[in-house]
């Protein structure tokens, strides 16, 4: 599936068209859609629907920490969901590679780096910069990073207007909450954020890492509805969608006994049996992924992806991410540590995830029940901002 390109006179025949109908769209003005607006009305219905997850496939997460939800978004909504975020991507490039820079400034030996990464970053006015400064520090930008990312594309503009709007309605629909709700078992959801991943051809692959480590919670109830905006094709065939580690989510021995970044970590397929006798090491995937389905993960399940070493030029993968917590999660103190004015110096978690959460972490009182509208709650209806 590929972004469609409309032409001036279909735009302007669409335009004709709806020109009657534009006030009855379900959408917020001044937002142009691709979609035909009988299609958007058919395909769009799915967000105030009850989802329906067996039982097995509830029993599968459980167990393994992951699960694949087939056929779960229409056609129509993935086409859509390109049709916004590809463009959007392209728009915010510089601050997904100056996100890349911080990480690695924040992970880095030397003290000058890790206590002044935001102002160094900030002063990266283009993406050749970024290059060099990430060349300047040993890597490759072109074969070394796994991915460039971008955070909360759900939210407004400061005119109050979506920016990705089927992101919006996506990340607060009931559909995604409730379905959050049923995986997590949990009374009530908040939303976290929504990541959109690009890898180009040629990233490197997406190293062993679990998402709850990079947020500020303190909770084993999160949950990532990763969504391919293509069809990925089998592991064998150079797919990229996510490895994961069965029950991993459930080793506690893992950190408690090895640290973060223990060297148990690069040998993980030896830790695990799936129970499946194949010798796998209970490593697993759900590829290949056709338009519309998507895989759930726990926030504490250890998954990876591939390089893209296989793919052509155009052939770029984009997947967005939408994250789920427990709506009692509170906040932990150690990620308000800051040394002059900088989060990076916070000793726990990982700090890949910093640039999604510092606009509101330190308006929150942590280790208390609470509510901000950039984290809302979105389950059950009733509680919702």
């Amino acid at each position: 599936l590929v972004p469609v390109q409309s032409s001036n006179s279909k735009k302007k025949r669409a335009d004709a068209k709806n020109t009657q109908s534009k006030k009855k769209k379900p959408c917020v003005k001044g937002i142009s859609y691709q979609l035909p607006l009988e299609s958007r009305k058919s395909s769009f219905a799915i967000f105030e629907a009850q989802p329906t997850i067996s039982l097995e496939t509830q029993l599968k997460y459980t167990q393994k920490g992951h699960a694949a939800l087939r056929s779960f978004l229409p056609n129509d909504v993935i086409q859509q969901l390109r049709f916004e975020l590809i463009p959007h991507a392209a728009k915010h490039a510089l601050a997904a590679w100056r996100q890349k820079v911080e990480v690695q400034l924040a992970d880095s030996s030397e003290p000058y780096h890790r206590q002044n990464a935001w102002s160094i970053t900030n002063n990266l006015d283009s993406i050749e910069k970024c290059h060099d400064f990430l060349e300047s520090l040993g890597m490759d930008p072109t074969t070394d990073l796994p991915f460039l990312q971008y955070f909360n594309t759900w939210r407004t503009s400061s005119s109050n207007v979506p920016v990705c709007p089927t992101v919006t309605e996506s990340c607060l629909s009931q559909y995604l909450a409730h379905t959050a709700s049923v995986l997590m078992d949990c009374s009530s959801v908040r939303l976290y954020q929504d990541s959109l991943f690009h890898k180009r051809p040629g990233d490197g692959w997406t190293p062993w890492h679990s998402d709850a480590r990079m947020a500020p919670f303190d909770t084993s109830k999160m949950v990532t509805f990763w969504i391919p905006l293509q069809n990925v094709p089998s592991l064998e065939d150079g797919g990229t969608g996510l490895i994961f580690v069965d029950s991993s989510h459930s080793d506690f021995a893992l950190p408690y006994w090895n640290g973060v970044d223990g060297k148990e970590y690069d040998r993980l397929e030896g830790r695990y049996d799936n129970g499946s006798g194949d010798d796998n090491g209970g490593v697993s995937d759900h590829m290949p992924l056709a338009i519309g389905d998507i895989t759930a993960h726990s926030g504490w399940t250890l998954h990876c992806a591939e390089s893209a070493t296989s793919l052509e030029k155009g052939q770029d993968r984009y997947a967005l991410a939408i994250t789920y917590v427990d709506g009692r999660a509170e906040v932990r103190e150690d990620v308000l540590t800051w040394n002059s004015g900088n989060i990076s110096s916070s000793e726990k978690g990982d700090k890949e995830d910093v640039w999604s959460f510092k606009s509101w972490v330190q308006e929150v009182e942590p280790r208390s029940q609470f509510r901000h509208s950039l984290v809302p709650m979105v389950w059950p209806v009733d509680m919702r901002e």
